[in-house]
């Protein structure tokens, strides 16, 4: 009897490199990230933010003005989506609005001093590792983020967001 169509997930094929019987490398970095979604939720609710007004906090570079459709590219997200978070932000005094100097229709988002104090405060809270990776060894916690970086660096890099 096929589960097709039910709804349950499926199992991926052994037969797909990198999926041999008994490496469950992926399957378990997929858990851990998705685990991670409430670890985020109380991070920013610390912080009196949302899940998406932290991500656009911390995706705002402090220190240079960035257009809407930038942070709405860095969040992955259409533009129009951003507008109800960048007013959040805007109206908490996290961040201002500024015309572009060339060009008066883009509108260019500031980090003001308040946000500036959120977003290190954010920046802080989630360099706290959790009690599991804090208690592995630093060799394995070092081989560990090579590891990472090695993947992140062969499918073209990541930001580093939290430095």
């Amino acid at each position: 009897m096929s589960s097709k169509g039910s709804g349950a997930p499926q199992a991926a094929p052994a037969t797909k490199p990198g999926n041999a019987p008994g490496d469950d490398l992926w399957p378990v970095l997929i858990e851990f990230v998705l685990s991670q979604k409430s670890w985020w939720i109380s991070v920013c609710a610390e912080l009196d933010l949302s899940p998406a007004q932290g991500h656009a906090l911390r995706a705002l570079d402090p220190d240079s003005p960035v257009a809407m459709n930038t942070l709405a590219d860095a969040m992955v997200c259409d533009a129009s989506n951003v507008t109800g978070i960048v007013d959040k932000l805007e109206s908490r005094g996290l961040i201002a609005r500024q015309n572009a100097e060339r060009d008066r229709r883009i509108k260019m988002l500031v980090v003001t001093e308040r946000g500036r104090e959120v977003r290190a405060r954010l920046f802080a809270r989630a360099m706290e590792p959790p009690a599991a990776l804090a208690s592995l060894p630093a060799d394995a916690r070092r081989r560990l983020a090579e590891l990472i970086r090695g993947i992140m660096a062969e499918r073209g890099g990541a930001p580093m967001l939290f430095r």
